[in-house]
């Protein structure tokens, strides 16, 4: 059941193709659920995909997530519910938080997120004020208690961790390899054995864009109490991420 208004709800049953291989409830799915109740509060202000790329050739792009994962993730068969809510825009920026809750309504997720729509045309940013965004939308207060990390540093070859093409299905509906995609990539950086303890914080920062044929370059780097995953396209960072587990 969804809401209408400033938050906006859904509640999902986690099945089994939505697990990892301890029966968790996966973060990639988390992401996938994310963007789903993103994307319908943004059919409901009228600025989904398809309203964007009508009304000015955009589409919409994620730029940066946080997450903060709280205790342990919820498994097979649980229900859990997720909602979402913007933040008041910027000139060409915008913010959306989300938060997921189990079934007695305490939090195990809090999500912070940074969007923009590009040019399909030229790859630039397009104001917020040309892509019919109301001005009457409720906007939230920020909740999510974490910021960014600075995530800028040079390739080191030591780093490598494996190579990967990008193939047809890492693409998502523009044609471009897919965010949650990226996310897959760069767990994928660790074992089972590693990714058998519990992630508490996890961030993404996307740098470019890739398409079918890209050879993809992964490499991760410890950083205190976690990792650096990072990944290259001839030479271009794609993404940067942060992994940190429990203790």
């Amino acid at each position: 059941m969804a809401e209408s208004g400033q938050n906006f709800g859904k509640t999902y049953e986690i099945s089994s193709d939505r697990v990892d291989f301890l029966e968790r409830y996966d973060l990639r799915h988390l992401m996938n659920d994310f963007h789903d109740i993103a994307g319908k509060q943004s059919t409901e202000y009228g600025v989904d995909a398809d309203a964007v790329a009508q009304r000015c050739n955009g589409m919409w792009v994620v730029t940066r997530v946080r997450i903060r994962l709280i205790g342990k993730m919820p498994r097979w068969k649980d229900v859990v519910r997720a909602e979402t809510y913007p933040l008041a825009p910027g000139l060409v920026r915008m913010e959306r938080e989300a938060v997921f809750r189990r079934a007695d309504g305490e939090p195990f997720a809090m999500l912070g997120s940074e969007w923009c729509v590009l040019d399909k045309t030229t790859g630039r940013p397009k104001r917020i004020s040309e892509t019919g965004y109301p001005a009457d939308v409720p906007h939230g207060i920020r909740a999510v208690d974490t910021d960014y990390t600075p995530m800028r540093f040079a390739t080191d070859e030591c780093d490598f961790a494996f190579s990967h093409v990008a193939r047809v299905s890492d693409l998502d509906l523009n044609g471009h390899f897919n965010n949650v995609a990226y996310i897959t990539l760069g767990l994928d950086a660790f074992s089972s054995a590693e990714l058998s303890a519990d992630i508490s914080r996890y961030e993404i920062a996307f740098r470019s864009q890739c398409y079918e044929g890209d050879v993809l370059r992964v490499y991760r780097r410890r950083a205190g109490s976690g990792w650096l995953v990072y990944c290259d396209k001839d030479g271009v960072r794609v993404f940067e991420s942060l992994v940190s587990f429990a203790e």
